[in-house]
């Protein structure tokens, strides 16, 4: 398919000459991405998938799919059965819609229904052309419309399916908190909490001296939910999960904290709001609406406050002017999280690190920690509050604009 001969490239004249490009497609904001596929300006997800656009971003999604079809992680017969599954339930959603997408009610269980053309084919080994191949092109533009629309009633009864939801493995922070199984879902696999790391004492007395690093700490926070939502897996760093999954969860958190990875990096967040501003620049677009940034800004909040027990003390770690922390401490659920992604990067093999010396991201994490058990609990608790107020405001908005019936619903997967 040709790519659309659009101007991929505007100097902005009212910017003051400061040479930015503004966005080929509404001509109104300043750009903040390029086309993969025909190097356009564009400023956001809306303008990208909007009409001028749909034949340049319609073959991006599509290359993307295959790309997911043919990656390593989708070579099992079980993923390949769960895409066949969600090509069935897309033709029968859209049997029972008034537009009739691919094909009439009466030919539902006819020689040409999906069902059967699928049934010729070995799942396990057939590649992506030989499943796309199959659909007529009205199924392939529409499966691929929906692909387009990760927030569309389609895609979310598809992705909120049994089959899927056995898949699935709940963050570790939402188990009930006695242990049990919820009474409300009594089979569901949450992850089992990580192993909390120990942290030097002197490494405690220095971070109280320092800047605050709170809202940094936030951005990790944020970081770290988002991956284990989107993936399903939890905790990240368990031995049992796929490495490849692995690697992306490495591949998210790194792409959203960039002063993490970065050894050189000084940035300091000022706010929650610059926290928040920063996560969404610098992830893939269109990967987290509002709705899912609400339930994402409540894990922080969670992460962030304190639990309202009483710790006589502190055991020691396994070297002296260590400290070892029980699992019943209150600062316990945030240091979960960074041990988590500690262990997760400490388990990449890198073959230009020294041999026995820890990462900068192993050692910048446990500074996070360390500031974390050097900040009083009430100061925890006003910032637990502030990320809670800012989730209230964005519900708000995002009321005003929600229809009654969408506003109780249940809340959105998380997708890429």
């Amino acid at each position: 398919m040709a790519t659309p001969t659009i101007k991929t490239h505007e100097l902005d004249e009212q910017a003051g000459g400061l040479g930015e490009a503004i966005c080929g497609i509404c001509r109104r904001q300043i750009s903040r991405y390029t086309c993969p596929s025909c190097n356009l300006f564009y400023c956001s997800l809306k303008c990208f998938q909007s009409e001028p656009h749909s034949r340049c971003s319609e073959m991006f999604y599509r290359k993307e799919i295959e790309l997911g079809i043919k990656s390593e992680s989708s070579k099992t017969e079980g993923d390949r059965n769960k895409m066949i599954e969600l090509l069935k339930r897309i033709e029968d959603q859209s049997a029972a819609d008034e537009d009739g997408l691919f094909h009439p009610p009466d030919e539902e269980n006819g020689e040409d229904s999906l069902a059967h053309r699928f049934s010729a084919i070995d799942i396990s080994s057939a590649s992506a052309d030989d499943l796309l191949r199959l659909l007529t092109q009205k199924e392939r533009d529409k499966f691929f419309v929906a692909l387009k629309d990760p927030s569309s009633g389609l895609v979310r009864e598809l992705l909120e399916s049994a089959e899927l939801e056995k898949t699935r493995q709940p963050p570790w922070w939402d188990a009930p908190s006695d242990g049990g199984q919820s009474s409300l879902s009594p089979h569901i696999p949450y992850g089992v909490k990580p192993k909390l790391m120990v942290v030097p004492t002197g490494l405690i007395d220095q971070a109280s001296r320092g800047v605050s690093l709170l809202y940094n700490i936030c951005a990790v926070l944020l970081a770290y939910t988002y991956a284990t939502r989107h993936l399903a897996m939890s905790p990240l760093s368990s031995k049992t999960n796929d490495p490849q999954d692995q690697s992306e969860a490495r591949r998210i958190i790194s792409q959203s904290l960039p002063f993490l990875t970065d050894r050189k990096s000084k940035l300091l967040h000022m706010s929650l709001t610059d926290v928040v501003v920063s996560f969404w620049s610098c992830i893939d677009p269109g990967s987290v609406d509002n709705r899912s940034m609400l339930v994402l800004l409540q894990d922080v909040a969670n992460f962030v406050r304190p639990r309202r027990i009483t710790v006589t003390g502190h055991s020691s770690g396994e070297r002296e002017g260590t400290m070892a922390l029980a699992a019943d401490h209150p600062f316990a659920t945030a240091i979960m999280v960074i041990s988590d992604i500690s262990s997760l990067f400490s388990s990449y093999v890198d073959s230009s690190a020294v041999v026995g010396r820890r990462s900068h991201i192993e050692m910048k994490l446990t500074f996070y920690a360390a500031h974390i058990l050097s900040t009083p609990p009430s100061r925890l608790h006003v910032l637990a509050d502030e990320v809670l107020l800012l989730s209230r405001g964005m519900g708000k908005d995002l009321a005003l604009v929600t229809p009654p019936s969408e506003q109780f619903g249940r809340s959105p997967m998380i997708t890429g």
